[in-house]
């Protein structure tokens, strides 16, 4: 695996630290696939524009069950899969295939990066316990939408 992605698989240093890194890959990674997305299947633009969600629900909500179902999808593919790069791409295309059956090519293909961040992330904590898997994968998810959320309200108002 690329060498500037290594951290995601340890678990020996700061928390913080380690949210911090996997929260910058999450965003330019998601922001540059989003941009390409959007350039090779483009979506025609509908009349009408829904409100946006709940913002303590997308924030915090939101994060939470996917990191639950994470752990279930990764729990059969780190048994099934040679490697935790293998498992955590399969559930990247796990979740991207679901993402595309509710928003199209272009959700599947935006949600397959930071899937594959927070798999990663999961893979290591849980290392250290299941509870730390899921908080630090719930964490990541937190960071993301929020800053994600925060631009989109920020935006809308």
């Amino acid at each position: 695996m690329p060498h500037w992605l290594s951290y995601m698989t340890r678990n020996d240093g700061s928390r913080l630290a380690y949210l911090w890194r996997a929260w910058l890959a999450v965003m330019l990674g998601t922001a540059l696939i989003a941009v390409l997305a959007v350039l090779v299947f483009p979506v025609a633009e509908t009349a009408q524009e829904a409100p946006p969600p709940p913002f303590p629900g997308v924030v915090l909500l939101s994060p939470a069950v996917p990191s639950l179902a994470l752990w279930g999808v990764l729990e059969v593919l780190r048994r099934a899969l040679p490697t935790y790069w293998h498992a955590a791409g399969g559930a990247a295309l796990v979740f991207a295939g679901v993402f595309k059956l509710a928003s199209g090519v272009q959700g599947g293909l935006i949600f397959a990066w930071p899937y594959f961040l927070s798999a990663l992330t999961f893979l290591a904590w849980h290392l250290r316990s299941d509870l730390e898997g899921v908080t630090m994968t719930f964490a990541l998810q937190v960071a993301a939408n929020a800053a994600l959320n925060l631009r989109v309200f920020q935006a809308r108002a």
